[in-house]
Parts: structure tokens; sequence; C-alpha cells
């Protein structure tokens, strides 16, 4: 896995050099150590350290110092399925376990009314943001349209940010990262149905979508993305990476392959993919998605043979390197749904039983396994879950156009 780089860095306010009894370096190089509450406060102490912290070169700075591995989280959301019931009543909170240690609590955040009374989707994080889509159906004189509704929400210090919203009637894949260079954060909409595939970035410096050029499709030939399962869009390397399929109209051939998003250069790239897409009988894989997993990028394929499933977990060694793949894990367990892999090698699945009785509701639950332990822990959540990276930060504190709840 790619280094984290140090980001782009302005000058620190002029306000901060005038300090007549500690040099300003002395003063950022202890705040830059504190944690966000404490952070928070200290910017009531005088002006010159409001707006040393609220300043994006302390920003980046704060983000630089305190951005260790520190694994992933488990984000459990609330599951809304009446969208008519009054939106957030019993004020929902968002949840965070670690991925390990019993599942212990760590975090818990109020989730602010502003959000839509829908299920929310986690598009991706980044250093302590929280990308989230909300899909709205809307019923307009004779025709339905659906708006996605993206929030960047930095729980920590209380922020969130709403983006122009997206109508559209076909498509659309969402992926979230941050751009190192310009130290901003972007989302890359891909939109596409039979006959186009258009592609907008969103940047959170100008608060705008703008239309870069299609991808290049050969006439004749159609590219199918996939909906990569509960998981968001894995962002490695510097680059955003969706599953597709490109299929030659004619011919009718199917070829796999992972498109890859430079979100520097902004910039379209082809991974090839490990042999034998297809089992032996010449069919699909029922379902396929890529993920990080112990911090490489993985490609995970479900296969049912005879009445059992499993999921085979494909790492890449050498990023760009298609014959360095290797099959590092089976899982051979019957399970329904995979919502997440990380860095430790843990995967979370959702396992539903009738518990004997098939006249019986199905009883949901999330089921954690330690595949080198070959052990397993089950959670009765009925929420939905994701695996998430996340950190306490400062980010969106010196966003225009952010709003404070």
């Amino acid at each position: 896995m790619s280094q984290t780089r140090e980001p782009a860095r302005e000058q620190p306010p002029t306000t901060l050099r005038r300090q007549k009894y500690l040099h300003y370096s002395i003063v950022l190089n202890i705040l830059a150590r504190l944690p966000v509450k404490s952070l928070l406060r200290f910017r009531c102490v005088c002006k010159s350290w409001d707006s040393l912290i609220t300043s994006p070169y302390f920003i980046s700075t704060h983000l630089y110092i305190n951005n260790v591995d520190r694994g992933d989280y488990i984000v459990n959301m609330p599951r809304y399925e009446n969208p008519s019931s009054p939106p957030y009543s019993n004020r929902p909170v968002i949840t965070l376990y670690r991925d390990h240690d019993g599942f212990d609590k760590i975090f818990e955040f109020e989730i602010p009314s502003r959000f839509p009374p829908y299920q929310a989707n986690l598009v991706g994080s980044c250093n302590g943001l929280l990308c989230l889509e909300f899909r709205v159906r809307e019923e307009r004189w004779q025709a339905a349209s659906t708006t996605a509704v993206i929030y960047l929400w930095n729980p920590s210090i209380r922020k969130l940010k709403r983006l122009p919203d997206i109508e559209f009637d076909y498509f659309i894949r969402l992926g979230f990262a941050y751009h190192s260079e310009n130290n901003d954060y972007k989302v890359v909409k891909i939109s596409y149905s039979r006959r186009m595939h258009e592609v907008e970035v969103y940047t959170s410096k100008s608060d705008s979508w703008r239309t870069l050029e299609g991808l290049d499709v050969p006439l004749g030939t159609k590219i199918e993305f996939g909906d990569n399962i509960f998981l968001p869009i894995p962002f490695f390397g510097g680059a955003l990476h969706w599953l597709v399929d490109i299929i030659q109209s004619e011919e009718k051939h199917r070829t796999e392959m992972i498109l890859s998003f430079d979100v520097n250069n902004e910039t379209f790239e082809e991974l090839a993919v490990p042999d034998h897409c297809f089992d032996g009988a010449g069919n699909e894989f029922d379902m396929k998605c890529i993920s990080l997993f112990r911090g490489k990028l993985a490609l995970i394929r479900f296969e049912t043979v005879g009445e059992q499933s499993f999921a085979c977990v494909w790492a890449i060694k050498e990023y760009g390197n298609h014959k360095s793949w290797n099959k590092p894990l089976v899982v051979r367990e019957q399970y329904d749904g995979l919502y997440g892999l990380t860095k430790r090698g843990f995967i979370l699945l959702e396992d539903e039983s009738h518990n004997g009785q098939l006249e019986m509701p199905k009883k949901r639950k999330l089921v954690l396994i330690d595949p080198e332990a070959r052990c397993e822990e089950c959670f009765d959540f009925q929420d939905l879950s994701f695996v998430a990276t996340f950190m306490k930060s400062l980010a969106l504190l010196d966003e225009a156009n952010v709003i404070t709840y």
C-alpha cells in the first residue's frame, strides 16, 4: 500500500507569526498534536489561535501528524424502511465499533436532523469524513424522478456539507477520495446507460460538479458496472476502483476488468483481474466485488457448488501487475451478504436464518470472521453496517457552505 503523502501546505496565518512570547513554530507544533475536542475549545483563547486552528495550513498539518494507521471500524447505520414516518423523531445515532477486541463500541454520534428520512449508503470514508448518499424518489406530474442527495459529514466537529443534488433516470456509480496534491476532497460520479457513459467530478473547495470527457468506449461495446454489493468503492494508491464487464455487442464476448480513476490527474486506467473469470460450466460467478483486504486491493468472487456457497478472496501483491494476484483466502460457510473486509484480515458477513421454521420471519445477524484463527463472532444488528476507516479530524472546519448542527 502506498505510503501516506504529506498534503499540500500553505503559509501559516500572519497573526500566528506575531506571537511575542513563543515562536509560531513552537505553538503550531504543540497545538497540532492535541485532540480535536481540545482544539475546538482553544479557539476561544484568542483571535490568533482561532485564526490558526481554522486555517487550511493547520488543518492539513494536524491531519498529517495524527493520520496514523489505526485499523478499520464497523459503522452501524440506522435502518429506515418507512420514509413517510416523521424523520428522526428519536434522534438515532451512528455507532462505530473496532474490528477486534470483542467489537467494542468506540464512537457514537447523533445523526443530523437535516439528513433525509431514507436509508443512507456509505459512498466512502477518508480523514474523518463520511460521504453518505440518500436516494430520494419523487413523483412529478406523470413521471417519476430519482435524486441522489449526498452529504460530506464530519461527526467529530458536528459539521456537514450538502453537495448539489443529482437527478438521474439511469444508472450511476459514486466514489469518494482525497486529492492529496490539492488537499481537497472529490466525489466521482459515473453515469451510464447502453448508449452513453458520462463522468462528473465534485471538488469540495469549488463546491460544484464539472464534467470530464466520457469514457472511451469503442462503437458496439458496452460497459457494465458491478454494484459492489454493500461495499464502498475502494480508494487505493491515489485511485478509485470499479469492477466492470466489457461486452462486445456483436460477439457477446464478456471481459472482466478493474477500471481505476486517478484522482490527482483525473485519468482512467484498466487493470487485469485474475484468470478463470468463469467456473467450469462456463457460467459467471454468483456475485463479485472489490475491496481492500489486509492493506491491498482485493477481488472477491462468490460461487455455489451444489448446495454449498463459498467466497474466494484474491489479493494483488504488486499493484499494476496482473500476474501478481494470489488467492489467500477461501470462506466455505453459507452466508447471505458481504459487508466488508478489514485491514486486519477480518470479514464482516450477514447470515439470515429461519430458526428451523420456514413460516417464521428471518432473523438477521452479522458475523465477524477471523479466517486465520478460524473463529467467528455473531452480533444481532438489525441496522445496516459497513466497514470504514475513521479518525477524529478538523476536516470541513475551514470549508465554505458548511452547516453546523
